[in-house]
């Protein structure tokens, strides 16, 4: 993160167990997008953040970028959540997860061309609140009424449709397109996100997404795909 940090994030089930043997900050403290400030593997100050991208609950941790002590850390880190079968992933990984949990990827699901309805974000957009900036453009594209919609596809037929890939209706007319597409190994199939018209966002709905060059049939489905259990009380 930038010359100064360098960011390490600890994600999954047991990513609080992990991170507990390494700190002082005691991690149950922290809601969801919050953070606090404590002893990180010797480390004093370091932020620790309830963040992550990946539909799971997880930590960001940031520490100096020097090559030794992200090392140190890296590799405390790994031992700690050895007994937890920890592994490292990477970027891959994590855009699969954030997939199966509908997260929206800035040019992808969300962009400057895509508004907060489209994309079923609203829930970030407090119109009543009073002015701001893009206010009046969101007030007008929510008169005028959804032309598009975001919503989840599962592959009937074999077949991933990936991001760009257009969609069409059962008579063969360019309706939409994919915004992101993986086989989800979770879940053991292959998912998509796409933007389609109103009348087609039904469930079950049959559309169909050009494959190099074949009509593969699929279906729209609930979203998120999935969903992390909550914590037992």
């Amino acid at each position: 993160v930038g010359d100064y940090y360098t960011q390490i994030a600890i994600q999954g089930p047991k990513a609080e167990a992990t991170l507990q043997k390494l700190t002082d900050v005691n991690l149950s403290q922290i809601k969801n997008y919050w953070f606090k400030h404590g002893t990180v593997c010797g480390l004093p100050n370091t932020l620790v953040a309830r963040t992550g991208y990946t539909a799971e609950d997880g930590f960001e941790i940031y520490v100096p970028s020097d090559v030794a002590t992200s090392e140190r850390v890296w590799n405390e880190v790994t031992e700690a959540g050895k007994e937890f079968g920890i592994v490292p992933c990477g970027l891959g990984a994590r855009n699969t997860l954030r997939l199966e949990g509908k997260m929206a990827l800035y040019g992808h699901e969300i962009s400057d061309k895509i508004n907060v309805w489209e994309a079923a974000l609203d829930r970030y957009c407090k119109m009543e609140k009073g002015d701001f900036v893009g206010r009046a453009a969101l007030a007008k594209a929510q008169a005028e009424g959804l032309k598009r919609i975001l919503v989840g596809l599962e592959s009937v037929d074999r077949g991933i449709p990936r991001d760009g890939y257009k969609v069409f209706d059962t008579a063969g007319h360019e309706v939409g397109y994919v915004t992101s597409g993986s086989y989800a190994p979770f879940l053991k199939k292959n998912i998509a996100l796409a933007y389609v018209p109103p009348a087609l966002s039904a469930l079950d709905t049959e559309v169909m997404v050009e494959i190099r060059g074949q009509m593969v049939k699929c279906k729209v489905v609930p979203t998120p795909f999935y969903k992390r259990p909550k914590k037992s009380a």
